[in-house]
């Protein structure tokens, strides 16, 4: 259970246009939250509100150097979704081969 509520927690947080877009900045590198408030045109309240939910999920570390809050991709939730998404591509690629031999069987070719 507690997977499959982790899973709901990235997805919820993936949903967002505007958390994709940190995430897009996060993968070159850290950033702070003042950083990643200018470049997506908000204000830090709507950045953190949506670092949190980023957090929350597991897909962004934070940490301090002295007063900046700067933020991370955490790779190994990444890695988790990732093998998720995996699992469900190789189940639909059978499945996919299965209708094609029983459209070719069925002379629909």
């Amino acid at each position: 259970m507690e997977n499959e509520d982790h899973l709901d927690a990235v997805f919820m947080a993936l949903a967002d246009q505007r958390r994709r877009a940190m995430l897009a900045e996060l993968a070159a590198g850290p950033r702070s939250i003042g950083d990643l408030a200018k470049i997506g045109g908000w204000r830090m309240s709507a950045a953190s509100k949506n670092i949190a939910v980023l957090e929350t999920a597991g897909l962004v570390l934070k940490s301090r150097q002295g007063r900046e809050v700067y933020c991370h991709m955490n790779f190994d939730a990444w890695r988790a979704v990732a093998s998720y998404i995996a699992l469900h591509a190789k189940f639909w690629a059978g499945r996919l081969d299965e209708l094609e031999t029983y459209i070719k069987e069925a002379g629909g070719e």
